[in-house]
């Protein structure tokens, strides 16, 4: 008898299975999508030489705004938005430092520099334009503490190619290193 019991609870079972592998079947699953998501970096090639006494930059200091791995655009003067398919491959402030480092191993003189980056982004409201903003401080030895505020020429980013948004903003980062650098060889 208690075979019989058995027996029935299998059959009950398979056909519960049955039932749910049918209806399974008959769902239309998504496909896969493909990763839509591109990382960028701003290094570049080392191509100055280092002197004996070259200049030390320190670690960049970005705005909090900044300090997240999507590509931040910013759309009015209070928002900021992150693009969720181009997304920085390094951190940015670690990035912008070796930028600062490569433009500025060739400086000698023993300065210290600090450098504070408020803005590295698009900024939709104004026509998609590209905004580096940072101040510096250089301290060398037996000279008076110098410091600057920086804003890159002005760029146009298109809108729609992140590797263009990324290459103008690389620029912008360049130009802070060789105004740094000219700051730095004045005596």
């Amino acid at each position: 008898m208690n075979t019989d019991k058995h027996r029935f609870r299998l059959l009950a079972f398979s056909l519960q299975l049955s039932a749910f592998s049918l209806f399974l079947s008959g769902c239309n699953l998504p496909a896969p999508q493909a990763d839509t998501v591109r990382h960028f970096t701003l290094s570049e090639p080392v191509d100055a030489a280092v002197v004996a006494d070259a200049a030390t930059v320190r670690p960049v200091q970005l705005a909090g705004h900044l300090r997240n791995r999507s590509i931040a655009v910013r759309v009015s003067a209070n928002e900021v938005v992150y693009l969720d398919d181009a997304r920085w491959a390094e951190p940015l402030d670690e990035a912008i430092t070796q930028v600062l480092r490569n433009r500025l191993r060739s400086v000698g003189g023993g300065s210290i520099v600090t450098v504070h980056v408020q803005r590295c982004e698009a900024v939709r409201s104004e026509g998609n334009a590209i905004q580096v903003v940072a101040t510096w401080t250089i301290v060398s030895p037996g000279q008076p503490v110098r410091s600057g505020s920086f804003a890159a020429t002005p760029r146009t980013w298109d809108g729609r190619d992140h590797g263009a948004l990324v290459g103008l903003l690389r620029e912008g980062v360049t130009e802070l290193a060789a105004a740094i650098a000219v700051a730095a060889e004045i005596k």
